[in-house]
């Protein structure tokens, strides 16, 4: 019986105490951090609704940077966080071209909103990621697939 009084139930109680302390600050800092992580995740190229873009790219005689991708297409995603989050090569994208994002959405609708569909059919986009550049002259330069960060970025720089 000396074992038994000897033990100590405050000491006891004081663990779940400590317990759910630590739990809420881990929430607390998992919450924190999942905030900073969106930000991150926010592409840095200014895109320009379709409506706009031929009117812009007109006026400043900048090439049409069209980007076709899909919510399901892995390469997209990979060439969105390498390219389109990176702080040189948005900026470059957004000095030298009129950008506009098209997203197909077939898989998930059944169809694509009009001025997607038809600047799909208009320049042969069957695959995602797709890159059109259209120069001021209307000629387009396609890219299909994505290349990787270094090859983008020559393609970038060379595209007029």
């Amino acid at each position: 019986m000396a074992q038994t009084e000897m033990f100590n139930r405050s000491s006891q109680r004081a663990l779940p105490v400590w317990l759910a302390i630590a739990v809420a600050v881990l929430i607390i800092a998992r919450v924190i951090s999942s905030r900073f992580a969106a930000s991150s995740a926010v592409d840095l190229v200014r895109w320009v609704p379709t409506d706009r873009a031929e009117r812009l790219a007109s006026m400043s005689r900048k090439p049409l940077f069209y980007e076709f991708s899909a919510a399901w297409c892995g390469p997209c995603h990979v060439m969105e966080a390498e390219i389109f989050r990176d702080a040189t090569l948005a900026a470059l994208i957004n000095e030298k071209f009129i950008p506009v994002k098209l997203v197909d959405r077939r898989r998930e609708t059944g169809t694509n909103p009009p001025d997607v569909a038809k600047l799909q059919s208009l320049y042969g986009v069957h695959a995602f990621p797709t890159i059109v550049v259209v120069r001021p002259d209307g000629a387009p330069e396609t890219i299909v697939g994505y290349m990787g960060k270094s090859r983008f970025e020559q393609f970038l720089r060379g595209a007029h």
